[in-house]
């Protein structure tokens, strides 16, 4: 029988399909530094075709004092571009000729280390 599941729960939480992940839409300030934040993956990255995601928020950056973007978060959008399948390169001219000021981006989160924050809301 197929009753074997409290074995596996831990092996299901790697793969990646059972993780939850959630989309959010955030606004940050671009500057002449750029979004203070650096990415990684994208089309034909050197792991293969992966998804653009979030590498490194620069310290002093917009990005850093909101906490809006975490590194692992998953480009979908920078204002209004579709960036998915983009390689990483080209989602940086996207980047580069967006002008100074608000920009919106939509990023999915896997919510796999935030389960335990359950208790935030007690006194």
């Amino acid at each position: 029988s197929t009753d074997s599941t409290n074995s596996a729960s831990v092996a299901s939480d790697v793969s990646g399909d059972s993780t939850e992940a959630t989309v959010h839409t955030v606004t940050l300030e671009k500057t002449s530094a750029g979004l203070g934040f650096s990415l990684e993956g994208g089309k034909g990255s050197l792991l293969g075709d992966k998804p653009l995601t979030v590498n490194r928020i620069f310290k002093g950056a917009a990005s850093e004092q909101s906490e809006t973007i975490q590194p692992g978060d998953e480009i979908l959008h920078l204002a209004g571009t579709a960036v998915q399948g983009l390689t990483r390169f080209e989602a940086w001219n996207v980047i580069k000729t967006l002008p100074d000021g608000p920009v919106t981006i939509v990023i999915r989160r896997r919510s796999v280390q935030s389960s335990g924050t359950t208790a935030a809301g007690e006194p």
